[in-house]
């Protein structure tokens, strides 16, 4: 029965979610990271930041949320140690949901820290941009998230876009963390470096 209603309920908000695309949101957060070849000094750190800000703030208005009943009984199933009722919790839609929502909401709050942290302190800023990996680290499993939500097809070009994903992690281990080493170090030690 709770399942029913459960259904119900994300039935009547899955046709309220925002038919928005993410092909050019996609394309964006892709361009601002100068396709993984080129330094990222602070105004472009703080562009790519404000185009993830955007990507992922589309990206979590577009996940329906589990009433409080399901949640309540997806904590309850989760926190069992009979592992075929976790089995079968995981593999619900319900579950599918909840991992996508906790996974765009995060993402938002780190992309709204960055925003406000890039060209401040490098240690702060290395941090976060370190923690927005965790965006980016199981595209795997979002897209079979998506897929068992009916929201997009599984793939990467769906109607959730995850292009960008496979060029933000060299990114910002790459440029963007040198960059940010290559400034502190200037200002440390003035523009000559020595």
């Amino acid at each position: 029965m709770l399942r029913t209603s459960a259904f119900l309920g994300l039935f009547v908000s899955l046709s309220t979610v925002a038919a928005a695309s993410t092909p050019e949101l996609d394309k964006a957060v892709m361009a601002a990271t100068h396709f993984g070849v080129k330094p990222m000094p602070a105004p472009d750190r703080k562009a790519l930041a404000a185009a993830g800000l955007v990507y992922w703030k589309s990206f979590d208005s577009r996940i329906p949320r589990n009433s409080p009943a399901v949640l309540d009984w997806l904590h309850k199933e989760l926190a069992t140690t009979d592992s075929q009722r976790i089995g079968r919790a995981i593999s619900t839609p319900e579950y599918a949901f909840w991992t996508l929502s906790e996974t765009s909401s995060n993402c938002v709050d780190l992309f709204q820290e960055a925003v406000s942290t890039v060209g401040k302190s490098p240690l702060r800023e290395l941090c976060i941009w370190t923690k927005t990996l965790r965006c980016y680290k199981d595209p795997g499993d979002i897209l079979s998230y998506l897929k068992r939500t009916g929201l997009s097809n599984g793939q990467y070009n769906g109607e959730f876009r995850l292009q960008h994903f496979s060029i933000y992690h060299d990114t910002i281990t790459g440029y963007v963390v040198n960059s940010i080493v290559e400034e502190a170090h200037r200002g440390l030690c003035g523009d000559r470096g020595r």
